[in-house]
């Protein structure tokens, strides 16, 4: 098991502070409703919400991916993330998601669904290799 991954704070079983944003944004976006707010507004909220719970997702995902492929954790290093813990790995996602093409016409949201993020993390083993 590669060093810093610590399967027993698995996500399973625990709220983290991402879960805790989404859930407050989920919120926020039913009062808003709820009061009839501005159309854009709540657009705007919907937007933020989709694009955090698909980041979060991919995260969580790529996360998850190490139990399947246990290079993962290395490759993240490689790129200086540091450790393989969920801070770490949606630090990676973010900041991959950050830098996807926009010429498509495509949401953000769609876009980080549409990415397999722990195969872009292989990539860079495979290219250093």
């Amino acid at each position: 098991m590669a060093a810093g991954v610590d399967r027993s704070s698995r996500l399973c079983c625990r709220v983290d502070e991402y879960q805790l944003e989404i859930q407050s944004l989920r919120r926020t976006l039913a009062r808003l409703r709820e009061e009839e707010a501005d159309s854009a507004l709540i657009e705007e909220h919907e937007t933020e919400y989709r694009n955090l719970s698909s980041l979060y997702k991919a995260a969580t995902d790529t996360f998850d991916a190490d139990r399947s492929e246990p290079r993962l954790p290395d490759a993240l290093a490689s790129l200086g993330f540091g450790d393989w813990t969920l801070s770490n790995v949606y630090s990676f996602v973010y900041d991959a998601s950050m830098e996807l093409p926009v010429d498509d016409g495509r949401e953000l949201a769609r876009r980080i669904d549409e990415t397999d993020y722990a195969a872009s993390l292989l990539a860079v083993l495979d290219a250093d290799g």
